[in-house]
């Protein structure tokens, strides 16, 4: 990329973004370099130690006489005293150095509320002058957040460098913790609180050896210098931003203009790169579309399907990167999404077409709440998802995120009418593993993870309604029952929205909703280990369907544990069906009462699949790593095929 002569000190991370964004940066940068005056990096410096010869004198030690010299007091001592009165001998003059023990500059970022949005482009372009600075005085440079005392960051990953960059965008908050000791009750987010926080910093950096040289504080105005140098970030008149730069020798300001907003969209979420594609080359033959992509998908994570099934994700092998395809127009079909995160997912869901993630950290970190012994727990990073930045991670979610596959997870918001009026809807965010559903809110972010309980137990499957709750399928009692988040409704507590008598240990479940002629149709399939059915190596299952809460089909499968099920729908004229691939993995069959029926044939092993949990699309992936779409049950059908072989990723 061609950069103007004057961004050249910065070419090295400006390379990390498309030219459109890094020349907005790149205006920030050139604004900004100024106000920062000189560095100022505090050397630290060892004991001096003798480090080779440096020269030959005539004054000295005579620890350190040559050794010419000390032949000649043997070999002629009246010379060897006449040249020493003379001082005329000659010495060895060792190199003495210091040795500058680690030259370090520190930055804490405000990511609390008052810093989110168009502050955080300057965030960006702090990140880099500093980092530049930095290097050039041979210096290492670390990072933090303020909501985070005592966790710093690398400057860089080596196998994604602008990685680091985009867990500072990242690393967000809506309002400060109380739980941390640093202020009382109602006084989370005010000043006082950054002004603890900032203080909890200091006593860390303090302690540490070495103590770093450099302390810069970037965030929210505030009185005095922060850590050492505070640049105060604040609005100003409209597309502006107001920057100050204070420190004990200097106080600088300027009005910086913000850049397009387009650009700064895409700069604020990460996406520093778009790769120039062509419209993917479509293929009709016959029923069935094949779209040509580049990258090459993962085949041990089935499919995420949006619960109306009009959107798709797949992450790609090997990256934590997702394509999330819009499937809404068949024939129209576009470049996909491209969503990075940050960490190891632990769960994901689409709501809208935007694909959220929990990220779930596998080491300790600096986060609200503690074991009872004392011990941090690893955080919640909830990214994607509106209202939410970092959760508490419960005791009793102590799943790994390394497993391969997400866990069920669905962002939900209940309309005004729903609340009939009398309260402002908050999102509410549920994630199923293991049984429990859980759910986060934003007042529930303090919680003490010792006591955050599950929302409901024993749930075996649920389903996103109208984005505005969530229906689940849960065994109690001796029954499978369909309960609601809804509210207003029976829900965990109350009385179930359906249910019926299901004798036998229940092994897993799926359920379906839909809204059909004014009201809700609820479809479930449990599986049951039973002997006498078929052999061990059988499984029993019980189809059930209740239409506004009263049943309306009731039967039983028995299938050889050969096949594999992803999923059950429920055709608006027709009775339940199981949707499961064959034991020879090469078709896709629906199941049930009375047929079953071949919805796709292929001629390459299928590993794993989904079910749109509320709507008419089922998802496939083969081993040639292509993404088979089935639209409305296997009328239509489009192959994504990206990629190449890809061996050893197969989950069959």
């Amino acid at each position: 990329m061609r950069l103007p002569a004057t961004l050249a000190p910065w070419r090295q991370w400006l390379d990390w973004f498309d030219p459109e964004p890094a020349a907005a940066l790149g205006d920030l940068l050139l604004r900004l370099h100024p106000l920062l005056g000189a560095f100022r990096l505090r050397a630290l410096r060892g004991q001096v130690e003798p480090e080779g010869i440096d020269d030959l004198r005539r004054r000295g030690s005579y620890e350190r006489l040559l050794l010419s010299e000390w032949a000649l007091a043997d070999a002629a001592p009246e010379e060897f005293d006449r040249r020493a009165a003379g001082g005329e001998h000659l010495f060895l003059s060792p190199k003495l150095i210091a040795r500058q023990t680690d030259a370090l500059t520190v930055a804490v970022f405000d990511s609390g509320p008052a810093q989110l949005g168009a502050p955080r482009l300057l965030h960006m372009a702090m990140w880099i002058l500093l980092a530049q600075r930095a290097q050039a005085a041979k210096a290492r440079f670390l990072w933090g957040v303020l909501g985070l005392p005592g966790e710093l960051h690398a400057a860089e990953h080596a196998s994604d460098p602008a990685q680091s960059l985009r867990e500072l965008l990242d690393a967000r908050a809506w309002r400060f913790r109380a739980e941390h000791g640093f202020a009382e009750a109602g006084q989370a987010g005010t000043g006082a609180a950054r002004a603890a926080l900032e203080q909890q910093w200091a006593q860390w950096l303090d302690a540490q050896q070495p103590s770093p040289g450099e302390r810069w504080s970037i965030g929210a105005a505030a009185s005095g210098f922060g850590l050492g140098h505070r640049i105060a970030i604040a609005a100003a008149g409209a597309g502006e931003l107001a920057v100050t730069v204070s420190s004990a020798q200097a106080r600088r300001e300027a009005r910086l203009a913000l850049p397009d907003p387009k650009r700064a969209s895409r700069l604020l979420r990460g996406q520093f790169v778009l790769k120039p594609q062509a419209a993917p080359a479509a293929e009709e033959i016959g029923p069935v579309r094949v779209v040509r992509v580049a990258e090459r998908i993962s085949l041990k994570q089935p499919p995420l399907l949006s619960a109306n099934g009009l959107s798709v994700a797949v992450p790609l092998l090997d990256k934590q990167v997702v394509h999330l395809h819009r499937l809404t127009s068949k024939r129209r079909l576009g470049n996909p999404s491209v969503v990075h995160w940050t960490g190891p997912l632990l769960a994901a869901g689409i709501h809208a077409h935007v694909f959220g993630g929990v990220v779930a950290y596998s080491r300790p970190r600096a986060h609200p709440g503690v074991y009872p012994d004392g011990a941090p727990l690893p955080a919640l990073s909830f990214q994607g998802l509106r209202g939410f930045v970092q959760g508490v991670r419960p005791e009793l979610l102590n799943c790994s995120p390394d497993r391969g596959r997400w866990a069920p997870m669905a962002w939900v918001q209940a309309s005004a009418r729903d609340l009939g009026g009398r309260a402002e809807p908050k999102p509410e965010l549920f994630v199923l593993e293991s049984g429990n559903l859980w759910r986060w809110r934003p007042q529930d972010s303090d919680g003490n993870p010792a006591k955050f309980a599950p929302y409901a137990q024993q749930v075996l499957a649920m389903v996103a309604m109208h984005e505005a709750w969530i229906d689940y399928l849960r065994v109690r009692d001796g029954c499978v029952e369909v309960a609601t988040t809804r509210p207003g409704q029976p829900g965990d507590s109350g009385r179930a929205l359906a249910q019926a008598r299901c004798p036998g240990q229940i092994q897993s479940g799926w359920l379906h909703g839909q809204r059909v002629r004014g009201g809700y149709r609820h479809s479930a399939a449990v599986e049951l280990r039973l002997g006498g059915h078929g052999g061990e190596r059988s499984a029993l299952w019980r189809l059930l369907q209740w239409d506004g809460g009263a049943g309306s089909a009731d039967f039983e499968l028995i299938l050889p544990s050969e096949w594999k099920v992803i999923g059950i729908d429920a055709p608006r004229d027709g009775g339940p069906a199981l949707i499961a691939i064959n034991p020879d993995r090469t078709a896709v069959m629906a199941i049930g009462e009375n047929e079953r029926r071949t919805l796709y044939q292929s001629g390459t092993r299928l590993t794993v699949g989904s079910v749109a949990a509320g709507g008419e699309t089922i998802a496939v992936i083969d081993l040639q790593g292509r993404l088979v779409v089935l639209h409305e049950r296997g009328v239509s059908t489009t192959i994504y095929a990206g990629g190449s072989d890809a061996e050893g990723d197969g989950d069959v």
